[in-house]
């Protein structure tokens, strides 16, 4: 029987993510805190005045910056603060209302990424819009019979987080997952729809403990499928509590 066997969290789009024993999801919307945050890397298209979903590229993103990383991330809820963890230890708590508590990480982001930073370093947020690759309120799903079966075919052991998906789902077949769109998964408090294939990028290359582009991923996809997508997105249908561990149906 299908089973969900981790459930992550990225609090700052490119970054590293908190893995949860429970979330409360509801309907039509995303993970709470997955992507709450984006770094804007230099003067984008984001707009203060009208915050919403727009290209990624406009913000600090392993696909651009690899040695991103590098950089842990993680939401504090109790404080609300955003804590950034560099390679040499160093740590910086973020107050997301206060700019003056960002610009020491930013400094040292700075000189992680060199001139792969464009500009003035920013942490945006839009309300009520993860900051996702998709205007869509989904969550990501990821097989991980899939990722087993792609590591084989590279000949590496890869980690899961390189798919940089919520919801890390064991017992299907790999591949599987790209034929449920449509489908519900169901589970004791809440469903899912499977609505999309996920389209794998570069960023699925690197390898997200040493920061090194170590695989072509993508590549590896299309050389096998003829196609580079891994993992679908989901939405939430009927919201509920939703537990690491839970076993669920996948129903038409």
């Amino acid at each position: 029987m299908p089973i969900l066997e981790q459930i992550h969290r990225f609090p700052v789009k490119g970054f590293s993510p908190d893995r949860l024993d429970r979330v409360k999801l509801l309907a039509g919307q995303a993970l709470p805190h997955d992507r709450k945050w984006a770094i804007e890397n230099g003067p984008g298209q984001f707009d203060d005045t009208a915050p919403g979903h727009v290209s990624k590229k406009n913000f600090l993103m392993l696909a651009g910056q690899q040695h991103v990383a590098a950089v842990k991330s993680r939401f504090d809820e109790v404080s609300g603060e955003v804590v950034l963890r560099f390679p040499d230890g160093a740590e910086f708590s973020l107050d997301p209302e206060d700019a003056s508590t960002h610009q020491a990480a930013f400094a040292n982001l700075e000189a992680l990424l060199g001139p792969q930073v464009r500009g003035r370093l920013r942490l945006v947020q839009a309300p009520g819009q993860a900051m996702t690759d998709i205007p869509e309120p989904y969550l990501s799903v990821i097989n991980l019979a899939s990722v087993r079966d792609l590591g084989e075919r590279a000949g590496a052991l890869l980690d899961p987080v390189r798919m940089r998906g919520n919801l890390l789902i064991d017992g299907i077949e790999a591949c599987s997952e790209l034929d449920l769109i449509g489908k519900r998964l169901v589970f004791e408090n809440l469903q899912l729809r499977v609505r999309s294939r996920i389209t794998r990028c570069v960023a699925t290359s690197i390898n997200p403990e040493t920061a090194i582009k170590d695989q072509d991923l993508p590549r590896t996809l299309f050389e096998a499928f003829g196609h580079m997508d891994c993992g679908v997105y989901v939405e939430v249908t009927e919201g509920g509590e939703l537990r690491a561990g839970e076993h669920f149906d996948i129903i038409d």
